[in-house]
Parts: structure tokens; sequence; C-alpha cells
């Protein structure tokens, strides 16, 4: 199977990348640096992968002439700022670059589109849309473009919702990895109220999950399947505050609501896994707790 990749340096892309490249499957990565492809992969990954540079003015003749049939859609901006300035760069990575890939695969035999959304697309939890941010409203606009092409091409849609995911070191620090960092800092670190219930599902289950997909894809009935992707369980910010200070065994040192919600800030969001059980008969399998121990593990060895 040819399968592309679109943000494949990121925090699920890279793991992925490493995962399928395992199987036997022809693999491509479309990536907006091919310079930081030599700093994330081994060069044992490389020579099994293609690699399409999207800064190159041919990228999109590339990705036709490469003629995928499954294309898995990471890359985005991911961002809470919702300034004038931030809006440009929003809608070129979110809603132009995914609109220039889909057109690039027309006619090319493509057969399913992963796309990968965000639980922030769902501020009330109901399944319902009403995005919580700039960058969720992308992500949701964005899916009437794939459906344009959909109906031209006749491809398979599979709507991925990621909910909080953790357990890898990333440029861009996450919200448990804010609470950890607050263990080591000089002065007690403001936060919010910390009563955020949220779903942290560990990169291992998200890689998991993204496989067996990869795998099954003949399973899928519908031309459209949203699966939200989680563990099902929700953990509020100050209980991970208190499995890190446990495990650490180092006091708290968070100034709990110092700083005012967010607007629109997402008070309550668990994934809704029974589609992930039904389909797939897939279920996440690391805890929270076990997750942590894996997240500091990790840490342990970065700091080296």
């Amino acid at each position: 199977m040819k399968i592309l990749i679109t943000g494949a340096t990121g925090f699920i892309g890279k793991e992925l990348v490493k995962a399928v490249s395992e199987k036997e499957h022809t693999v491509a990565i479309l990536v907006r640096d091919s310079n930081k492809v030599d700093s994330v992969f081994t060069k044992k990954i490389i020579q099994k992968i293609k690699v399409i540079d999207s800064s190159n003015d041919k990228w999109a003749t590339e990705v036709a002439e490469l003629a995928p049939e499954v294309v898995v859609h990471l890359a985005a901006l991911l961002t809470s700022k919702d300034d004038l300035n931030i809006i440009p760069d929003l809608i070129a990575s979110n809603i132009t670059f995914g609109a220039q890939l889909l057109q690039s695969l027309k006619g090319v035999g493509l057969t399913t589109f992963i796309n990968t959304g965000t639980f922030a697309e769902y501020f009330y939890g109901d399944g319902q849309y009403s995005p919580s941010y700039l960058y969720s409203a992308t992500k949701t606009a964005f899916h009437n473009i794939v459906k344009y092409y959909q109906q031209i091409d006749g491809f398979k849609v599979v709507n991925v919702i990621p909910y909080t995911i953790y357990g890898q070191v990333d440029s861009q620090p996450k919200i448990i990895d804010i609470i950890y960092n607050s263990f080591f800092a000089e002065n007690p670190s403001n936060m919010s109220g910390g009563e955020q219930t949220l779903d942290f599902i560990h990169i291992e289950d998200v890689i998991s999950f993204y496989c067996l997909l990869i795998e099954q894809l003949s399973l899928l009935k519908k031309n459209w399947e949203d699966y939200h992707l989680g563990t099902g369980q929700g953990s509020t910010l100050r209980r991970v505050a208190q499995i890190l200070s446990e495990k650490l065994n180092l006091p708290e040192n968070i100034n709990w609501g110092a700083l005012p919600y967010r607007d629109r800030d997402t008070m309550y969001s668990v994934a809704p896994i029974a589609k992930l059980i039904n389909h797939f008969n897939w279920v996440p399998v690391i805890t929270i707790n076990k997750g942590i121990d894996k997240f500091l593990a990790i840490k342990k060895v970065s700091t080296f």
C-alpha cells in the first residue's frame, strides 16, 4: 500500500512514520523542512521512506506522481492565539495547504483520506461542532473542503479526533509538560483553577490506533467516519499534578486559581470511544498512572 503522511516530523507524525515504516508499505512523507528529517529519523528509517518537501514549488506534482492510496493528514498549526497576526498562518496551514493537497490528489486513485481533527472542536462535549478556539474553528472549516473533493473523487474519509495526547518530548510543550516543569521552577507557577477534566491518551495508544486503522480500512462501511480517540476516562489537571507529585516525591509548586480560565476554556472533554470498540475491537491499554510512569522515564532520559 502506498501511504503519504503529512506533518511527519510533528508529535504524532514522527512516531507514526517510525511504526508504519516497519510494515510492508511504500511510505512517503510531506514536510515543510526536509532538513529537519535528518534530526528526527534514523538513517535506517530515512532509507525506507520518500521525502517530499512542500517548500518546493513542484511538491504537488510529486504527490500526484506518487499516487498514494492512503493519506494520513496530520500537518497543522496548533495555537490558542486568536490575534490578527496569527490568522494568515492559521488559514494557510490548516485550510489552504490541505486544499492544495487534495487538489494534487485528484484522479490519482486515492481510496482513503485520514484527517486529524481535535477535541477542541467540541466545546460542549456533546458531539456537535462548537470550536473552542480559532485553531479548532479552522479544523472544522476544513471539513467542507474535504467533502467537496470527496464528492469529486469518491474516496472514503476517516476523521480521527485525538484528545489530550502526552508521552513524548515535543518542541511545543503540552499541559502535562507545563505541570511537570512547575515542580522544578524557582517560584510557584500561576495557573487557572485546574478543574478542567481532560482525556489524557498516551502517544503509544494513539499510534496503535492509527496503525490498526491503516491495516483495517476494509472494515469501513461508510464514506465518512468520525472516531474520537481517547481513553474514555477523564482526569482533572489537579489530579495529574497530584499523581506527578506522588511519583516525583516533590510538593506541588502551583498557585491554583491565580489565573482566570480562558474564554471558552474546555472544562470537560472525555472521548466517547464506543465506536472504537464496536468497529475495531480496540481499546487503549495505557492508564493515566502507567502513562505518567512512561512520561517520567522519557523526561529522565531527555535530561541527560
